[in-house]
């Protein structure tokens, strides 16, 4: 299919078909919509090399996303961006990666104010400190600048897509699991371990996901929950996880609803008699995670496969700009199932798909 043709589907001129695909000049809502239905119908690829090499475009990408240290989730995002960023360098895609302090609203506004000084073709952004990245999502949208979100979705936002999971279900799916661990019956703890203070739409929405399938369950009389907030790092981080799990009374099941399991499994580990059918479901194959994972003592872990979110990001941008489609608004991730048994033959490594 030819730009000709779709311009004869359409009934538009050739210039008009050119300027919806390639995001110049002013052409109406409506007959752009025609058009790129067409194009969506009839899987047109405009020629990208040929384009490239008569504009000689560079895209400047860039995302921002927290500092970590190695083995923790983070890295894994990046991963992906750096591998699609090697795949799309041909094609002009540029990325540079901007890292902020998440325990920090003054180290996120000093590297987006960086971000924005550069006027970027588009910007992946992981919204961890949530109210500073609704400003920020609202300054981009001002200088028209696309954006990408991954892992949290901020509400009533504008972003060109959304990548990451369904953390409401994923919620559903910890307690589907705990529940049956359990035999439907028992004291479960909620154990939100934090770096910090900042609202966390992610992992708000497991929990609320969490206590809805228990909400509408058979057995909602049979089970009693207790939530508990730990920061990590503080000094009564011991005692704290002590009293989330068990002083006079041991629960039955803990659901936390980030990748810090592992500072639970950890307590549990060292006093492993005082908790001999202690239960435990947690998120993202972290290493700390996984080793607790092959001992035993975390019993399901339940991944999201933050590289591909970071490839998709960056793919995104390809999608758009250099190629002229429209992008999906939502990218849902599976939520997978990883226990003792299968984690040597899963691979957090996915081929791309996108």
């Amino acid at each position: 299919m030819t730009i000709k043709e779709i311009a004869k589907l359409a009934n538009v001129s050739l210039g008009t078909v050119d300027r919806v695909i390639h995001k110049r000049g002013k052409v109406s809502k409506e007959t752009e919509k025609k058009i790129l239905d067409i194009i969506d119908k009839v899987n047109y690829t405009p020629n990208i090399y040929a384009r490239g090499l008569v504009l000689n475009k560079q895209y400047r990408i860039k995302a921002l996303l927290p500092e970590f240290r190695q083995g923790q989730y983070w890295e894994m995002p990046v991963k992906g961006m750096q591998n699609a960023a090697t795949n799309l360098s041909q094609f002009g895609i540029q990325l540079e990666v901007l890292y902020f302090d998440q325990n920090s609203v003054t180290s996120f506004n000093s590297a987006a104010k960086q971000l924005l000084s550069y006027k970027p073709d588009g910007v992946i952004l992981a919204p961890v400190i949530n109210f500073e990245a609704v400003k920020l999502s609202k300054k981009l949208k001002d200088a028209q600048i696309p954006y990408v979100l991954i892992d949290s979705l901020i509400q009533n936002s504008e972003p060109l897509s959304f990548i990451g999971q369904d953390a409401f279900q994923s919620g559903r799916l910890a307690a589907k699991l705990l529940c049956t661990e359990i035999n439907l019956k028992g004291s479960i703890s909620i154990i939100s371990i934090k770096n910090n203070e900042n609202y966390n739409s992610t992992l708000q929405q497991r929990i609320e996901g969490f206590k809805d399938y228990i909400a509408n369950s058979d057995f909602i009389d049979q089970i009693s929950l207790n939530e508990s907030h730990i920061h990590v790092g503080s000094p009564d981080m011991p005692m704290a996880i002590e009293n989330a799990i068990g002083t006079k009374e041991n629960v039955d099941g803990v659901f936390v609803p980030s990748s810090m399991i592992h500072h639970v499994a950890a307590y549990v580990d060292r006093y492993r008699q005082r908790f001999p059918n202690l239960k435990m479901i947690g998120n993202d194959l972290i290493p700390n995670n996984i080793r607790h994972l092959e001992k035993g003592t975390i019993h399901y872990l339940i991944g999201q496969r933050p590289e591909n979110q970071g490839y998709y990001a960056l793919s995104s941008f390809y999608k758009h700009l250099v190629l002229g489609q429209r992008v999906a608004e939502d990218i849902y991730l599976p939520l997978d199932i990883i226990t003792q048994e299968n984690l040597k033959y899963y691979n957090n490594n996915f081929q791309y798909n996108f």
